[in-house]
């Protein structure tokens, strides 16, 4: 029984989820590209109309890194937008890199940062347009603060 109440919360989240996002004009699932730090596959769930998940999968190119980036965003809409959806919007998450063993570095090495990232998103359904900034604090190996950050695009359907 409690599998069944499982199931049946966590479809209603999803699908309420998809209709707050419908409703909103625009899609519930995007998909792009982001160019900044890292470069790589943008993908945004919309969990509520002004809560999504998103997340890149790419390249550091300042680092020479695989990078894996995710997080929770609350989007605060910006009224009197002639045409679209445009929102402000600032969140929480986490940024993993990995580097492959080279001939500098015979180890792979794990980077392991928390972000806060603050952004701007545009959305002319289909396509949206983002930039944001994420101040990032390196958890490991070494307690560091940095930036990242950059500029994209999806498609939401």
């Amino acid at each position: 029984m409690k599998h069944v109440l499982l199931v049946v919360l966590v479809c209603s989240t999803v699908f309420s989820g998809a209709a707050l996002a419908a409703h909103s004009g625009h899609g519930n699932i995007g998909v792009g590209v982001a160019l900044g730090a890292p470069i790589g596959l943008s993908g945004k769930f919309w969990i509520f109309n002004r809560s999504a998940i998103d997340a890149v999968l790419g390249w550091d190119f300042q680092y020479q890194r695989f990078a894996f980036q995710g997080g929770y965003l609350y989007h605060f809409p910006i009224e009197n937008v002639s045409k679209g959806y445009l929102a402000g919007y600032a969140g929480v998450g986490g940024l993993l890199k990995l580097s492959p063993p080279s001939d500098e570095r015979p180890d792979a090495s794990i980077i392991f940062s928390g972000r806060l990232p603050i952004g701007l998103e545009y959305i002319y359904k289909p396509i949206s347009f983002f930039a944001e900034i994420d101040p990032l604090l390196d958890f490991h190996p070494n307690l560091y603060f940095d930036f990242a950050g950059g500029v994209g695009f999806r498609f939401y359907f």
